[in-house]
């Protein structure tokens, strides 16, 4: 259950987050509850308009696995919501500086399209990535009405609700400390956090094409940021956190007794209005920081890559009994180059007489290696679940291919291909 919940909230938390912090910015399209009305069926559009893209692309990825290439629509979208991203900022802080009784302008309608366009976006690039764990759920031969699916399936929904709950704390925050100021620099640097882990993952995947070469200094520092994605969500809840802070100390400037009693009255329930929703908020993030560090930690605990098994060599090639890999598990083994380098490869059965063969590792994570759990494989530095049908198909975080033949019932891996792969695992 902590392990779906501490997910499903990492995944989530910082577009939610970007999301609750941008919208109280937002110009209403006109005045009135009939303006806020169309204002918030631009929002709702944007976000259901994500949703169900998101959820088209995972049926799409369970059901025809090689109908799309992930690294494809990522360098497509990616570059789309850092473009809207900045264009939404700019637009905010413009609106910022004039007067609330300012009439509506067309400025004010291209930043509530582009706000549509950019909810839409981040969430197509961060739900599909939650849906996929879904799968996660539901191993071979699992039992649906079974304490231990029941409790994983109470997690999984208590991480979106807990991401949807901070996500609407922190729109009430920003809407809070607008009342207050016209400064936009916490939904700026939010936002930017998220912008930020867009432009790394263009990073990741054009290294990954070969389109760029990172030095290794670089490829360290990116590495180090992939191990530790949880900075991301912390960094966006700390300037929120600030912010509930900031509102606090503002309740002392708020006089709670007055010549009007009403006005003295009215005074103090707004002081203790916005003491309790910056309590709320940071209980909430302290929740949400415990789940993406703590909780993660505990769910998901370091996994050991098993042993290499036993194999032999015969005519310059690894030769593998089919009888010892037709089990439909996991099998790994383990090449030392002429250069001393272990090259590590896995077998696993697909269906019927077809195999999966390739390299221990994959062009966007590295040789980080795959294990299995719960009859699936799963990439251990990202934790994604891979489509045991892919495997030995080139794409996404599917491990890389290898060449193979089966024949007299055994396997054969030449060794000249896992020598040229030495490069994967230096």
């Amino acid at each position: 259950m902590i392990e779906q919940m501490s997910e499903v909230t990492l995944t989530l938390l910082l577009t939610g987050l970007a999301i609750g912090a941008l919208v109280p910015l937002l110009p209403s399209q006109g005045r009135g509850r009939g303006a806020q009305s169309r204002r918030t069926r631009i929002i709702a559009g944007g976000v259901g308009l994500g949703l169900v893209a998101s959820a088209v692309l995972s049926v799409v990825n369970t059901m025809w696995p090689k109908a799309v290439n992930r690294q494809t629509v990522g360098l497509w979208t990616l570059p789309m919501v850092i473009v809207c991203a900045a264009i939404v900022l700019v637009l905010v802080a413009r609106h910022s500086r004039r007067d609330d009784d300012a009439p509506a302008c067309r400025e004010d309608a291209i930043l509530r399209w582009v706000a549509f366009a950019y909810f839409a976006l981040v969430i197509f690039r961060s739900v599909p990535t939650a849906m996929a764990q879904v799968v996660m759920l539901f191993p071979t031969g699992f039992e649906l009405f079974s304490t231990p699916m029941v409790m994983a399936l109470l997690g999984y929904t208590l991480g979106w609700v807990i991401v949807g709950a901070l996500a609407w704390v922190s729109a009430k925050l920003i809407a809070l400390r607008r009342s207050l100021t016209r400064s936009i620099w916490p939904t700026a640097l939010i936002v930017g956090v998220l912008a930020l882990t867009h432009l790394l993952l263009i990073v990741r995947i054009l290294q990954a094409r070969r389109t760029i070469v990172l030095s290794k200094d670089v490829f360290n520092v990116i590495a180090w940021f992939i191990n530790h994605e949880a900075v991301f969500p912390l960094a966006a809840m700390a300037v929120l956190a600030f912010v509930a802070v900031s509102i606090v100390v503002a309740t002392r400037s708020i006089p709670t007794q007055a010549a009007n009693p009403a006005q003295g009255r009215l005074n103090r329930a707004r002081v203790k209005l916005w003491k309790t929703l910056a309590g709320g908020a940071a209980a909430g993030y302290l929740c949400g920081a415990l789940l993406v560090t703590l909780g993660v930690a505990i769910g998901s605990a370091q996994v050991e890559l098993s042993e290499p098994e036993d194999y032999s060599v015969s005519n310059d090639k690894a030769v593998i009994a089919l009888a010892d890999v037709s089990d439909g598990h996991l099998h790994r083994f383990a090449y030392t180059t002429k250069s001393g380098v272990e090259v590590r490869f896995i077998v696993i059965q697909k269906a019927g007489s077809s195999f999966g063969v390739a390299l221990d590792a994959c062009e966007i994570c590295g040789p980080t290696g795959y294990y299995e759990k719960d009859g699936k494989v799963i990439c251990k530095l990202c934790e994604v679940a891979m489509n045991i049908a892919t495997i030995g198909f080139k794409g996404g975080c599917n491990p890389i291919p290898i060449d193979y033949d089966v024949s007299n019932g055994q396997l054969t891996v030449p060794l000249s291909v896992l020598e040229s792969s030495a490069e994967v695992f230096a």
